[in-house]
């Protein structure tokens, strides 16, 4: 039964994800409308899985169990997909359907397969990291089901929309616009570029506003002082601090107590490599007009990336954030404070006591205070302004070890508010807010996860060139062709989403992925530090490395090196094993993660000899020079804790002993009854069972005949499904 209902999600899921990707964009319409048509397109999907389950001789009965069960499953999820199209709720239906049924099915197949007892322990080890795997594949599964099924946006503030508020704007007196204090927090940065940035602010279409430039700890005088004398020039509001606690939070909370005027209403913050649009207060003021609504965040956005590629896949991996994550928490006022270009009520900021300065990602941490304290958060769907990526990759590793830092620090510091339970006056979170939270930080261990089943992969290799075969799990036509499935459907999504809602090229959609995996590394120590670590060492991320060489690249990322030559040596390996089944399963799924490790010295040159305008060929010096000593470091401790994850599963797969006798496959109907004669005894041989599951012609896992004379059954490889990757945070999506 098992099997049938696994047979029944694989044919399910590839179909609806297909029908989510390829139908038009969904209009709003009634919700009977919806509901009809989505138990319409339930029953509809039905009719493709009963004739394969009919087509592969499954037992009549199984079959309209398995149908009847993926409707029941369809319809109970209704409630919470009630906002979505037909689409979109039956691809989500059909997906969980096919975790579900995978889940189920390998946890009772590592029981019944006689590995002995370490293989047992590490099959369900690996079964209960499936389990972790498919609950983050599900997290980024609601958001793309919510991004392209979605027919009615309750919260949604639309470009349109967002231009019809600042016609709006224009026709009222100044005397009715709240007075507006835009913060410009620097640190080490190059003066012309701050310059830049406070020239676009002075220009802004706005009555009320004042600008407040703000040099936190710069040690070198030439790259503040001619901030403070344009500053001067043009009555700027301009503080040097020097050996100023609290880094960047601390230089707001200076600001936020001592400098503002009087009038302020409302404060912005504003990174200093920024060029924003004219209309952004315009655009955004007019949204406190309900005085629910404690702040705002339109989208961080990027120039001089186009012409590039390295950029231009960055700029894609950075898109996904705000154009996929941020409109589906949103819906449920879970949108995040993310820093530059968003506006806060000063009275919400002083109610929650200002900035903290505990947190490395105090802007996040600050807008989930927010949401706790009672007030509500909008995301605005357009772009008004854009500052400068980090140019070299090491500066990117820098910048998103600190995201993932931030994000474990502020789901260790505030678990207990964003587990499930009543609100009270002290936590007003509702269960969407909570939810938008803790998934947000858990999915930062996708990267852990996708290295532990890399460790999984790697053992399975190691296993293979000793000689041995199927180690945590044994294989089985079900097996074989549900993990690549599930790999694939990931993937796509992945991708094919990315495309969709960045206008990204395929080839710009794979290298923006790409970019999400080459930084696994980095992100995975990060999640295992932010759990242990109060504090980390605050790497800013600046804005301006020298030319890089093929060594220095892998030196930069020595981990990511050593890990992508033992993946290339492991995929070697398992084709060496073409024999069997284990060989080339493994060393398909060994391809991606190491092509994604191997992606990083790449990226590192690719950034590194990318022809940039003479302005940021500057920045791209200075920032090599600060970051490479601290990513070094980090790397180095990547590098060990890697190699003695490998050994261990490496030794867990010799210690393996699998159990002898007969393994029977698993059937897509009942066994059939075995009557035996009364006047013959049973034979003392030991033989296997007839495969009876499918007319295909692929071979069943080995199941050899236990004899005496017999050697014992080969251990087999890791069966892994695809590891989860972050969001943009996002944290990369999963390929589960």
């Amino acid at each position: 039964m098992y099997a049938a209902v696994l047979v029944a999600g694989l044919v399910a899921a590839p179909l609806t994800t297909l029908a989510l990707f390829l139908s038009p964009r969904p209009r709003a319409g009634p919700a009977v409308r919806r509901l009809l048509y989505a138990v319409a397109a339930t029953v509809a999907v039905t009719a493709p899985m009963i004739a394969v389950l009919h087509l592969l001789g499954t037992d009549p009965a199984w079959t309209r169990n398995s149908a009847g069960l993926f409707v029941l499953w369809s319809l109970l999820w209704l409630p919470a997909t009630r906002r979505w199209a037909a689409r979109g709720h039956v691809a989500w239906a059909a997906n969980t359907f096919l975790y579900a049924g995978y889940l189920m099915f390998v946890t009772r197949w590592t029981l019944d397969s006689g590995l002995g007892r370490w293989g047992t322990a590490g099959g369900l080890l690996l079964c209960l990291f499936e389990l972790v795997a498919t609950l983050m594949a599900a997290a980024y599964l609601w958001e793309l089901c919510d991004a392209l099924g979605t027919e009615q946006w309750r919260r949604r503030i639309t470009v349109d929309r967002s231009l019809e508020l600042a016609r709006l704007s224009a026709g009222r007196p100044a005397a009715d616009l709240p007075f507006v204090s835009l913060h410009v927090p620097a640190h080490n940065e190059p003066p012309d570029m701050v310059i830049e940035t406070l020239e676009h602010i002075r220009h802004l279409d706005y009555p009320n506003y004042e600008l407040i430039a703000i040099d936190d700890n710069t040690a070198d005088e030439a790259l503040w002082r001619p901030v403070q004398a344009w500053c001067g020039r043009n009555r700027v509001k301009f503080i040097h601090l020097a050996d100023w606690p609290g880094y960047k939070s601390g230089a707001l909370n200076y600001a936020f107590g001592e400098l503002i005027d009087p009038r302020t209403e409302l404060i912005g913050v504003v990174d200093s490599d920024y060029h924003i649009d004219r209309e952004f207060l315009r655009r955004c003021v007019p949204l406190f007009d309900d005085p629910a609504i404690g702040f705002i965040q339109a989208p961080q956005d990027y120039r001089s990336w186009h012409t590039v590629p390295y950029l231009r896949r960055l700029y894609y991996s950075y898109r996904y954030f705000f154009a996929v994550s941020q409109p589906s928490r949103n819906e449920r006022d879970g949108a995040i404070f993310a820093g530059t270009m968003g506006l806060i009520r000063l009275a919400a900021l002083r109610e929650v006591g200002g900035w903290d300065e505990w947190c490395i990602t105090e802007d996040a941490e600050l807008s989930l205070r927010l949401l706790r304290a009672g007030w509500s958060g909008l995301h605005v769907d357009a772009s008004m302004g854009r500052g400068v990526m980090p140019l070299t990759f090491e500066a990117l590793k820098s910048q998103r070890y600190r995201w993932c830092f931030g994000g474990i620090q502020i789901m260790r510091m505030h678990i207990r508010s964003l587990l499930p339970g009543p609100r009270t006056a002290h936590n007003r979170l509702t269960p969407g807010q909570r939810w938008a939270y803790l998934s947000g930080a858990l999915q930062w261990y996708g990267d852990l996860l996708g290295l532990v089943f890399f460790g999984f992969l790697l053992a399975g290799a190691v296993n293979l060139a000793l000689g041995g075969d199927q180690l945590f799990r044994r294989l089985t036509v079900f097996v074989v062709a549900t993990v690549p499935v599930l790999i694939l459907l990931g993937l796509l999504r992945a991708v094919a989403l990315l495309r969709h809602e960045t206008g990204a090229t395929w080839r710009d959609a794979i290298g923006a992925f790409l970019v999400w995996q080459s930084t696994a590394v980095v992100v995975a120590r990060a999640s295992v530090q932010g759990l242990f670590a109060r504090r980390a060492e605050f790497l800013r991320t600046p804005k301006t490395g020298e030319y890089e060489t093929f060594g220095k690249a892998l030196r930069a990322n020595a981990a990511e090196t050593t890990l992508a030559g033992l993946g290339l040596a492991a995929i070697v390996a398992s084709l060496s094993r073409w024999d069997t089944l284990s060989g080339p399963l493994l060393a398909g799924l060994l391809v991606v993660p190491t092509l994604g490790l191997a992606a990083a010295p790449y990226h590192s040159i690719a950034a590194q000899r990318a022809m940039l305008p003479p302005e940021l060929a500057a920045r791209r010096r200075s920032e090599w020079q600060r970051d490479r000593r601290a990513m070094l470091a980090g790397t180095t401790a990547g590098v060990v804790i890697a190699g003695l994850g490998a050994a261990v599963l490496a030794v867990l797969s010799l210690l393996s002993a699998p159990g002898t006798g007969v393994v029977e496959p698993p059937r897509l109907h009942p066994a059939p009854a075995i009557s035996r004669s009364p006047e013959a005894p049973p034979s003392p041989s030991v033989t296997s069972p007839e495969p009876d599951i499918s007319p295909s012609s692929s071979p069943e896992a080995p199941s050899p005949t236990a004899s005496p004379s017999s050697p014992p059954p080969s251990s087999p490889p890791p069966s892994s499904p695809p590891p989860g990757s972050p969001s943009p945070g996002s944290p990369a999506p999963s390929v589960s």
